[in-house]
């Protein structure tokens, strides 16, 4: 009995704690306690480098586990132990105290009772029954109770099953929506394929058609010309007859010349000219139509996509961005006409390239008409000398010609660039912003500020916006980098939704667009977190934004050069955005 109580104890201090079983393979970690190998590693998540102690919660690293060699030889000593002397020996309960059979069981203290304990003054007023009748009434009470849980098991499990099919119907429901949305806009798109296939065949048939009329009244024309060259050439040549000859039939030939018939064809007959006309006015309210319609979607979407992000913690906004990014790939960018073909950049990031030509070449006012897809009034042709539409059709030349002078001087050139400020609303502690709001410093004193209590304030990498932001139309501006080394620093602009606090993963998908500048380089922050290396390093950089096209576009202000483009969508409004990574790097803003 003795030898089966010491075996006893000594197995309960060979359990583990998590399986509840004989170790294996022991290990003690910083707090002292013991766990199998295996249990203590699968405990927590694999990717954490500490994890809380199951026993006494206290944090520990997982690279501290230490074999516990003692307990191993302890483990395998019990385990060679003959069976027979770790089997309880099969003998009557007895009363410890006085020696005697246990034969009643107390039901206010739980205990055993022998015939002497019965009688005791501890027990005379509890109520006492035989062992047999105990556990044949607590056998009673278990079994109620295992029906009860059973009832709340089977309630569980039906509860489970329609909590399941709730998912199922809601899942059916957005995957019904979803097969809606792609068949009106399938139907949509067709409409409108229809209808530019008509416009344009119509525009197609009225080309060729005055093409056909060039031809007969260039035919007629140099019909009648050659024929009064001939005449006068009959004139010139009588001149130099003897008088008598030239004299002869005179009269006559002088009636002719007064009478030389020309016949004056029209050059684009009035039924063209209508048919032109109402296509132009087709075009024209068609415009007008999309126009509008297009305006009442992008706010629409603007305020349901705010609405939508509202309350979203980042987890589910990065999720989002991951899902909707992709699809932004298949949109178009362009409803130019004459490239109907061109594919759409969507969301993806461009290596740096010259920009689009047309965007760079000036605009003459018939080219803004012709490569608009839009009908050039009649009154503006009107008014336009040879010379001019020569130098029309030399600019129209430049601009499809991307070698072309003057093709790689970018876009934001055009856009006029707007006056920002520091938000101090916004800045890390450590930034000192200058009076007028233009200059961030990063001192080379660290400063090693506290938290701040404003949640608006980033913390704990220095970052700062600036204002105004931008929901709609376009915005330009520039910054100057001064510090060592030419200044490190993050220059970009950020969605008014990324978070403040804690570690910052910027990058497209998180609502950052940015250029990382330090050193001698300059790398693109990529959707895929990856840094792409640039060919350029600006001292001043410029950012031009089109908040409708999705695009970032970044320059070297001092030499106008394209650096790089981001192509997106954006979730609502954006703000320039700035973070200095060195002490002693400055970023100026102009203007």
């Amino acid at each position: 009995m003795a030898s089966q109580q010491i075996t006893d104890k000594l197995k309960e201090e060979v359990i583990c704690p998590i399986c509840i079983d004989v170790l294996q393979d022991p290990v003690t970690i910083d707090c002292g306690h013991n766990f199998c190998l295996r249990c203590i590693s699968q405990s927590g998540k694999a990717s954490d480098n500490v994890l809380k102690c199951p026993f006494c919660n206290k944090l520990v690293r997982r690279d501290m586990f230490r074999p516990n060699w003692l307990l191993m030889n302890l483990v395998e000593k019990i385990q060679a132990m003959d069976p027979s002397e770790t089997q309880p020996e099969r003998e009557e309960l007895r009363c410890l105290r006085h020696g005697e059979k246990f034969h009643y069981f107390c039901e206010h203290d739980g205990k055993f009772l022998c015939m002497v304990c019965r009688e005791s003054k501890n027990h005379k007023l509890h109520n006492i029954t035989l062992i047999e009748e105990a556990a044949q009434s607590y056998q009673g009470q278990l079994q109620s109770k295992v029906e009860v849980l059973q009832q709340k098991e089977k309630m569980i499990v039906q509860l489970k099953e329609q909590g399941e099919q709730k998912i199922n119907v809601f899942m059916a429901q957005a995957e019904l929506e979803k097969q809606k949305i792609i068949t009106e806009f399938k139907q949509l798109r067709q409409v409108l394929k229809e209808e530019e296939n008509f416009l344009l065949s119509r525009l197609n048939w009225l080309s060729q058609e005055g093409e056909k009329g060039k031809k007969l009244y260039i035919t007629s024309a140099e019909a009648q010309l050659n024929s009064l060259r001939k005449f006068i050439d009959s004139l010139k040549a009588k001149q130099h007859l003897p008088p008598s000859q030239l004299l002869r039939d005179v009269k006559t030939v002088l009636y002719r010349s007064d009478g030389f018939p020309y016949l004056s064809l029209t050059p684009v007959p009035l039924v063209l000219e209508k048919k032109l006309s109402e296509a132009q006015s087709r075009h024209d309210s068609l415009t007008e139509s999309l126009k509008r319609f297009k305006d009442n979607i992008q706010a629409d979407r603007k305020k349901d996509k705010s609405k939508f992000l509202k309350g979203m913690n980042e987890n589910n906004r990065t999720s989002w961005f991951s899902l909707y990014s992709p699809l932004e790939k298949n949109t178009g960018k362009t409803n130019s006409t004459s490239e109907p073909e061109s594919p759409s950049p969507g969301n993806r990031i461009t290596k740096p390239a010259p920009p689009n030509p047309r965007a760079a070449t000036p605009f003459h006012p018939l080219a803004e008409a012709a490569l608009a897809g839009k009908a050039t009034p009649p009154a503006l042709l009107q008014r336009r000398s040879r010379a001019s539409f020569a130098g029309f059709l030399l600019n129209q030349a430049r601009s499809e010609n991307p070698r072309s002078p003057g093709a790689e001087r970018t876009e934001e050139r055009k856009v006029a660039l707007t006056p920002l400020t520091l938000d101090e609303a916004s800045a890390h502690p450590d930034l000192v912003i200058s009076q007028d709001l233009k200059t961030v410093t990063l001192d080379f004193i660290p400063q090693n500020s506290a938290e701040p209590a404003d949640p608006a304030r980033f913390f704990p990498f220095c970052c700062v916006l600036a204002s105004p932001g931008l929901s709609s139309g376009r915005q330009a501006w520039e910054a100057e980098l001064r510090g060592p080394e030419g200044g490190a620093c993050l220059v970009g602009v950020a969605s008014e939704l990324v978070p403040r606090r804690g570690f910052l993963v910027v990058g497209p998908l998180t609502g950052f667009w940015a250029l990382r500048i330090a050193g001698s380089e300059c790398q693109a922050l990529t959707e895929t977190g990856a840094r792409e290396d640039l060919t350029v390093r600006p001292t001043k950089v410029g950012v031009r934004v089109d908040h409708e096209c999705g695009e970032v576009v970044f320059y070297d202000a001092t030499t106008s050069k394209h650096i790089y483009t981001f192509h997106t969508s954006f979730p609502g409004q954006i703000f320039p955005f700035f973070r200095l990574l060195f002490p002693g790097t400055q970023i100026t803003l102009n203007p």
